[in-house]
């Protein structure tokens, strides 16, 4: 069974890096909150009711921290970048039922 704590794991190198993006442990549950450096001021708040949404969230927010990477902001993505992405989009969440079936056996 994915926890949140398998999520946060598979996810703590991106986290790490990602210094836009926090993952907040409130009182209802976690919260994926995202920072807009340019305005100063929280931009993305997503509730993550389960681990399943914490994990689509935490998704979202790598694949957007990536595309800034690759591109700087000056472009969009390739059809080749953008298959990449898909390809790293899908390996993370395997990683996550992976060690979800690990923790379940």
């Amino acid at each position: 069974m994915l926890t949140n704590e398998i999520v946060l794991k598979v996810f703590s190198d991106y986290l790490n890096r990602d210094t836009d993006f926090e993952v907040i442990l409130t009182s209802r549950g976690y919260t994926v909150m995202g920072f807009d450096n340019h305005r100063q001021d929280w931009n993305t708040v997503d509730y993550c009711p389960t681990p399943e949404a914490l994990r689509d969230s935490l998704l979202n927010a790598y694949e957007s921290f990536c595309e800034l990477e690759i591109t700087g902001g000056d472009r969009d993505l390739t059809a080749t970048e953008e298959a990449l992405l898909a390809e790293e989009r899908y390996a993370l969440t395997a990683l996550c039922e992976k060690e979800a079936a690990k923790c379940s056996s």
